[in-house]
């Protein structure tokens, strides 16, 4: 009697598979439509081995004949059929690999390969076996025919999902594997909308989506062209073939396909790592920010991670870190484990490597775009530089590589400068590399005459202009570069040299109840009162004190409905200032001329710092008195 013979009839499912078969319906796969590329994928599979048992049996696979996936609609009946011309399966392993969840014929296929010495690899994905069974998530019922490569005879499998299996001969002229969903009601889907897969365009978006680069042809009958088919993937991915075949243009358009965007790309990085894991990567530096990059919500990996051309997962997290969301692209790995779903990744030992060079590539990009196309780079740094300055905080093992990259607006022209520049321009008496941490609105022009700067804009040094809001975190990794300390010019007390701490010290001592009745005046409001060395021009400044904190980070406390206490800043006053001086005549006067005095110098000081009076309508009321006063 034949094998065929023996295996026709009903058959149970194995042990407990219901259970697990209800399992890989509702809980395995998070959208249902990841059922046409599984069935892809396995049609791929099946193609693949065809072609590598043709190496040793070309009897099995004619020279000339194309393989092939074909997708078939009948919208009618509701019916959906993903056929192949691979390699097929006789009755025997029809049972064993549909029959009996996660027993991968795929798998035991490649280990047997390997076993008999084979060195070319073809590129499966099936690992686990239970892509099939996805099928039962749109369908009602699931026939399967197939014949196998140089075997007489084919085999119809039939299964509802639930109890068991039928299975019997049938006619096939031709080898390979026919998959017949027929599709279970129209349900609503996760956007309200309804899904529906007997549709041919739903097909074709998901064959787009996940399937476009399976390197065999997959086709539909075309759209208004009765009985013609036509191609719907893309079948070569551009990041496979070599970089020296690949024109900038043909990158260009890949990007342009690939993203949506309308704009070309800054920079483009094509890698590949082969000899341990084998992977490609396609990455592309945008020339515009998205309008949410900075949004919490929104921030999250822009790559997509394919596993042998297979589109796995959209935002992979796992290949590159937080701060570089803004780069789009791919990865594509012959190598990486998945779990059962495919749809997100384990967290094993290849994934460090990968995500490790990309990381490394992408900064060594950006440093020659920055020395080479240095306009480019300043479009990147407008658009992109608040995101990639967050890995100087979150990323002690690349800070450094981020500090050669960096750039921030500076006193010294127009544009922006790096550490290492700056460095290279200060002066020998120059101690330190002085940041001003803008408050407030302010934006770099603005900061820029900021009553901060005085006393370094007198001396001739150069000041770092920090007006971006992850700045704060920045600086609190950033307190020295190549053997200079990092100094604020917003905090804490300021003495440039040996003489300005002396100047300062003797005009405290002459001003002692000046400034013990100012704060006075100001009692709750400034932690206190002191003169200043920072100031020439302006006659009051508001200064941090060393540890408090700054303007942005309460702001962003508050905007997080965090409570945070009151913050008190030090007024500091500018003795050979004339309103100052003006201020200390008043004070032998005493009476309400004095303190509406120092309200207004109190208001002002705010004001040129980019806040608002810590008392609005006291200082309104104080500037309308003196103004009616003339």
């Amino acid at each position: 009697m034949s094998t065929q013979a023996t295996q026709s009839g009903n058959h149970a499912f194995q042990a407990e598979i219901e259970q697990l078969l209800d399992l890989v319906i509702h809980s395995l796969y998070t959208h249902k439509e990841i059922f046409l590329r599984e069935l892809v994928s396995n049609a791929s599979d099946a193609l693949d081995k065809l072609r590598v048992a043709a190496l040793q049996d070309a009897s099995l696979l004619p020279a000339g004949e194309e393989l092939s996936i074909r997708i078939e609609v009948d919208e009618k009946q509701r019916i959906v059929r993903v056929i192949d011309n691979g390699i097929g399966m006789t009755a025997a392993e029809v049972v064993e690999n549909l029959g009996t969840i996660a027993r991968s014929g795929t798998k035991r296929f490649l280990d047997q390969l390997k076993s008999s010495g084979g060195t070319e690899l073809p590129r499966l994905i099936g690992q686990f076996g239970v892509g099939f069974y996805a099928s039962f998530m749109v369908a009602r019922e699931v026939v399967v025919e197939t014949r196998k490569a140089g075997a007489p005879g084919a085999t119809r499998w039939r299964s509802s999902g639930r109890g068991g299996f039928a299975i019997e001969p049938c006619e096939r002229a031709e080898r390979g594997t026919s998959i017949e969903l027929h599709l279970a009601d129209a349900e609503e889907g996760p956007q309200g909308t309804l899904e529906d897969f007997a549709q041919p365009w739903r097909l074709r978006e998901i064959v787009k989506r996940y399937s476009d680069f399976v390197e065999y042809p997959i086709r539909m009958l075309a759209e208004g062209k009765s009985g013609e088919w036509e191609t719907v993937n893309v079948q070569k991915p551009l990041w496979a073939r070599p970089k020296s075949e690949i024109k900038p243009d043909e990158y260009e358009e890949f990007y342009k396909s690939f993203t949506g965007e309308f704009e070309a790309p800054l920079e483009t990085v094509h890698l590949s790592a082969e000899g341990g894991a084998v992977w490609q990567a396609l990455l592309f530096v945008p020339r515009s920010r998205p309008y949410d990059a900075m949004h919490a919500l929104q921030q999250k990996s822009q790559l997509h991670l394919y596993v042998k051309r297979v589109h796995i997962a959209q935002n992979c997290e796992e290949l590159i870190p937080l701060w570089l969301r803004f780069v789009r692209g791919l990865v594509d790995s012959d190598d990486l484990p998945l779990n059962i779903s495919r749809e997100t990744l384990q967290h094993d030992r290849n994934l460090k490597p990968i995500r490790s060079r990309i990381t490394r590539k992408l900064l060594d990009a950006l440093d020659k775009l920055r020395e080479s196309r240095p306009a480019d780079y300043a479009v990147f740094w407008r658009e992109h530089g608040a995101v990639l300055k967050e890995g100087i905080w979150h990323d002690d093992s690349f800070r450094e590589d981020i500090l050669k990259v960096a750039s921030w607006s500076t006193t010294h022209g127009d544009g922006t400068t790096t550490l290492a520049a700056y460095v290279e321009r200060m002066p020998a008496a120059q101690k330190a590399i002085y940041v001003l941490l803008a408050s407030g609105d302010l934006d770099a022009r603005a900061a820029a005459s900021s009553p901060h700067l005085e006393a370094c804009r007198k001396k001739g040094f150069e000041v770092l202009l920090l007006t971006d809001p992850v700045d704060e975190f920045v600086l609190l990794k950033l307190t020295e570069h190549a053997g200079k300390p990092v100094q604020r010019l917003d905090r804490g007390v300021l003495d440039l040299d040996d003489a300005d701490r002396e100047a300062r010290e003797q005009q405290e001592k002459a001003h002692a109840r000046l400034i013990e009745d100012v704060q006075g005046t100001l009692k709750g409001r400034v932690e206190s009162v002191r003169l200043s060395s920072r100031l020439v021009d302006s006659p009051a400044v508001l200064a941090e004190s060393e540890g408090g904190l700054s303007p942005h980070l309460e702001r962003m406390m508050r905007q997080s409905g965090q409570s945070v206490p009151e913050r008190k800043r030090v007024l500091e006053l500018n003795p050979s200032h004339p309103v100052v001086q003006r201020l200390a005549a008043l004070r032998e006067q005493g009476g309400e001329p004095f303190e509406r005095a120092v309200e207004l110098v109190h208001g002002l000081a705010a004001i040129s710092d980019g806040q608002a009076p810590s008392d609005p309508q006291r200082f309104a009321k104080a500037l309308s008195e003196l103004l009616a006063r003339g």
